[in-house]
């Protein structure tokens, strides 16, 4: 007889039956995986400012390396205003003289400083 689910009898698992019987637990990987990261962070937490104090003094072409690491391997440039026609442009020109005149006259410098 053929097995409902298609295929012969014998290649199916019945219900309730892992394939890997001996295996883990389901879901022990992932209490393994966030207890690690949970103990890994309150050690993290509670020396590892003065890891990286000893990794820079003492290593600092590896220090270097963990944060060149850290790095984007791309670093994406994008023109914003390249979208914006002449129109457009001459609009927001036009609005941001205003608002630095109106900036001014309140008393606050073009760089956000009050006078």
């Amino acid at each position: 007889m053929a097995n409902p689910e298609g295929g012969p009898p014998h290649t199916r698992f019945k219900p309730g039956v892992s394939g890997n019987p001996g295996g883990l637990p389901k879901g022990t990987r992932t209490r393994l995986t966030t207890e690690f990261i949970s103990k890994l962070l309150a050690d993290f937490n509670a020396h590892g400012e003065e890891a990286i104090t000893a990794c820079r003094e003492k290593d600092p072409a590896r220090y270097v390396q963990i944060i060149a690491q850290l790095m984007p391997k791309q670093v994406e440039q994008t023109q914003p205003l390249d979208d914006l026609n002449d129109e457009q442009l001459t609009a927001a020109i036009a609005f941001l003289r205003s608002r630095l005149a109106q900036s001014v006259g309140d008393g606050i410098s073009p760089t956000g400083q009050s006078h």
